[in-house]
């Protein structure tokens, strides 16, 4: 594989099986993700996600897994809850869970990322003192050693109003791509915006479902056309980059033509926007962090298909 595709690929993946539409067992989830440590294409895969109150459940597979080098890497979900007394009381429960678990299996396992669905008076500016205890919310987190990706209740425009009076905080957002049903895509201009608008306000970007292909295809199942993983990262890396605005965002987020995307040890290029491996590196290590797929096999097949992996 060519070095800028590479870059753009490493370790992307964060694996979702529990999650729709796979919706595995977590014996059959925890065990995919072993074999997928050990498979040729290991490098694709990130962080293994998991429900803070499902934590204990992994127990048994404290010598049986977890003894493999390099340590299993966990991406943690929050319980969320309703409103923020709610909220609160659940992401306690939450913190407690990853410090047994952290304390319990040690080194074998390394927990750094946290995504919580924040409830509405977080998430909304409008309403009274949302930035206040947005502000005493998230300062938990470097206390406890995690890193928050933060996905809004609503309208994702919302939120990153929110996050962005914190410039400065080590935060991210987490953007929806998809779902079960046509309504949970967005558009190619909303997940521009979003992707535009985490980079002006310093927000780590992460994105989470209906990312299943590395360009954009019709799909029959929801009945609408799903986005491509490759778009939406290369389109993060040009923004990082090369300050794309939302219109040459938008237009490369809808790309489905394989032929205007070249992919060389030097770096890679979309039309007339060129960008090194070293650009494509950086953004993935400081912008554009990854995506939480229920298939690891999928986006891999897809990739083999084009001729790029």
């Amino acid at each position: 594989m060519v070095a800028s595709l590479r870059a753009l690929l490493t370790g992307i993946i964060d694996y979702a099986g529990l999650f729709p539409p796979a919706r595995l067992s977590l014996d059959q989830a925890i065990r995919n993700y072993a074999a997928y440590r050990r498979h040729a294409n290991a490098w694709m895969l990130g962080r293994f996600i998991v429900p803070a109150a499902r934590l204990d459940d992994l127990e048994p597979y404290y010598d049986e897994l977890f003894a493999v080098d390099p340590p299993f890497s966990f991406s943690v979900l929050g319980r969320g809850g309703g409103n923020l007394g709610e909220y609160l009381t659940l992401l306690r429960d939450d913190l407690r869970d990853v410090a047994a678990f952290r304390k319990r299996h040690g080194a074998r396992v390394a927990v750094e990322a946290f995504e919580t669905r924040l409830p509405p008076d977080l998430a909304d500016p409008q309403l009274p003192n949302s930035a206040m205890n947005l502000i005493k919310t998230l300062s938990v987190f470097p206390f406890v050693e995690l890193f928050p990706f933060c996905e809004a209740p609503g309208r994702p425009e919302e939120l990153q109003h929110q996050l962005a009076q914190l410039q400065g905080e080590q935060l991210g957002f987490k953007l929806r791509c998809g779902g079960l049903e046509a309504s949970a895509f967005p558009s190619g201009a909303q997940i521009a915006d979003a992707l535009r608008r985490c980079l002006d306000a310093g927000l780590q970007f992460k994105a989470t479902a209906g990312l299943h292909h590395p360009l954009p295809r019709f799909d029959s199942s929801v009945q609408t056309r799903m986005h491509g993983f490759i778009n939406v990262f290369l389109a993060g890396a040009l923004a990082h980059a090369r300050n794309l605005n939302v219109k040459h965002l938008q237009t490369l987020l809808e790309d489905d033509r394989a032929e205007h995307f070249s992919f060389t040890d030097r770096g890679a290029v979309w039309q007339n926007h060129r960008i090194t491996t070293a650009e494509i590196a950086a953004a993935r290590r400081e912008f554009v962090i990854s995506f939480g797929s229920c298939s690891f096999d999928e986006p891999r097949d897809d990739l083999r298909a084009l001729g790029w992996l």
